[in-house]
């Protein structure tokens, strides 16, 4: 499957290119960035929106004709990841509406990047195996499973969006994570998401990753804020 990268950045292009490193990429550069990569038959485009503030119809008219036009085996439409500057809100939102599958807002962290990819070449290439580790813990995003290298018995099944979920909170060890920030990242563009269902796959999270005191973990709530994941030191044996 060839992947587009679409920048006018030498050192964002030069990152993906690294993260994405073995796989088929090529790149591209301005609105006309998106025919091009159409015409190429990507399977995947990730775009970097700096320099593209002031073309917002061209650059959503590109993204709308892309997304329609089949991948190379003729059955998924390519995804597309956006790495959006806080003040590219208006093309972002745009964008989002256009058919965007997945944004990240700059500066974009590494891990989290690599994650996303992973993630977005999963679902525009399911024939192709994808295992993801973080924190201790083995993904396999095919079987939704996860192990843990430390602790052999764990061993546990996963819907998409715990493992998502799981995958989230562990990118952002030590950092409180709103209920919002959640919904956004989780479920996306879906309709608003009780405050329940966060609550319910957070906790089906924390019970089938074990992540407690006595696995070295702790997955808290912040009151009136969201959840907050700490790593404790070194896990008891």
């Amino acid at each position: 499957m060839k992947i587009g990268i679409l920048s006018f950045s030498a050192d964002c292009a030069t990152l993906l290119r690294q993260l994405l490193a073995g796989r088929d990429c090529a790149s591209y550069a301005g609105v006309e960035g998106f025919a091009a990569a159409r015409e190429d038959g990507v399977g995947l485009l990730v775009a970097d929106l700096d320099g593209l503030e002031q073309q917002v119809a061209q650059t959503a008219a590109g993204l709308r004709a892309l997304l329609a036009q089949p991948a190379q085996d003729g059955d998924a439409v390519p995804a597309v990841l956006l790495l959006a500057a806080p003040a590219q809100k208006a093309l972002l939102q745009t964008l989002r509406a256009a058919g965007a599958d997945d944004y990240l807002v700059k500066p974009i962290r590494r891990g989290e990047l690599a994650l996303r990819l992973e993630l977005l070449l999963q679902a525009a290439d399911p024939q192709a195996a994808h295992v993801v580790r973080s924190g201790g813990f083995v993904f396999d995003l095919d079987r939704l499973r996860v192990s843990s290298q430390e602790h052999p018995a764990l061993d546990a099944a996963l819907t998409r969006k715990e493992a998502e979920l799981a995958l989230l909170l562990l990118e952002h060890l030590g950092r409180p994570l709103s209920r919002a920030f959640i919904q956004e990242r989780i479920w996306g563009a879906e309709p608003e998401v009780p405050t329940r269902t966060i609550d319910t796959h957070v906790s089906r999270v924390r019970t089938k990753l074990k992540l407690k005191p006595e696995h070295g973990y702790k997955l808290a709530t912040v009151y009136g804020y969201g959840y907050q994941l700490e790593r404790l030191g070194s896990s008891p044996a």
